[in-house]
């Protein structure tokens, strides 16, 4: 993945002017949409993250802890979570 910031010598991130525009609603170009595909990553695992764990606690609720779909829910559900603390980490996101 091409990286679209970089860091000055004030340690602040900037980006080249090509890869933004300014227009009557704000701004756009490469950077924006780029940002944008990132921030709908992080909402789309926030909602998966959300329905993993109420399939689990209905699958817990019926008995059924020990199927081969609740484990698979439990791997997905560790691979999600390790993806938002990574998100977390790097991004200050909550």
């Amino acid at each position: 993945m091409e990286r679209l910031t970089r860091k000055s010598e004030n340690d602040v991130f900037v980006v080249d002017e090509a890869r933004i525009k300014h227009d009557e609603n704000g701004y756009c170009g490469e950077a924006i949409d780029k940002l944008a595909k990132l921030e709908d990553m992080y909402d789309k695992l926030i909602s998966k993250m959300k329905e993993i764990t109420e399939e689990m606690e209905s699958m817990r609720l019926d008995g059924r802890m020990h199927t081969p779909k609740f484990r698979a829910l439990e791997a997905s559900k560790i691979s999600t979570n390790t993806m938002l603390i990574l998100f977390q980490t790097y991004w200050g996101k909550e």
